[in-house]
């Protein structure tokens, strides 16, 4: 093997590891947080088992929030979690307290976490329980959270 061949191997694997590195590291250490659903159709007719998923979370954004802002929402450790508060900085967290990294429009919402795919068997189970789910996030101290799982509240 060349060197050029090692380089670009060495490449191609920090890149993986740069991809897949940070949500890996949430799923393996981040503090767990169920948030309640809106009720979801697990199947689309047009994209098949992905489930769009939005979150029930009730909470005001703050008037001094522009459109589209970053905010960090404050969830308490209930099942499923109630949103205790909104800001704009990274919050300092009392103990039985996470955050998640959010989008402010008319209401908060979690871009990179309203996205789920379901085998067509755990589609089907889904269906039955449309109202009653919950998404279970792992999420860290930076506030960035991955979905883990749906689960029945």
């Amino acid at each position: 093997m060349t060197r050029r061949h090692i380089v670009a191997i060495a490449v191609g694997l920090a890149a993986m590891l740069l991809t897949l590195g940070p949500p890996l590291w949430i799923r393996s250490t981040g503090d767990e947080v169920a948030l309640a659903l809106a009720p979801v159709d697990p199947l689309s007719l047009f994209r098949g088992n992905y489930v769009d998923l939005r979150y029930d979370v009730d909470i005001e954004v703050p008037r001094d929030v522009d459109w589209g802002d970053g905010v960090f929402v404050v969830f308490d450790d209930a099942r499923p979690a109630n949103a205790v508060r909104v800001t704009t900085d990274k919050p300092s967290l009392e103990p039985g307290e996470t955050c998640v990294l959010g989008r402010a429009y008319s209401e908060v919402e979690f871009p990179a976490l309203e996205q789920y795919f379901v085998t067509p068997e755990e589609g089907s189970r889904l269906e039955g329980q449309l109202g009653n789910l919950v998404g279970v996030l792992k999420t860290t101290g930076s506030c960035r959270a991955v979905l883990v799982r749906l689960e029945p509240i």
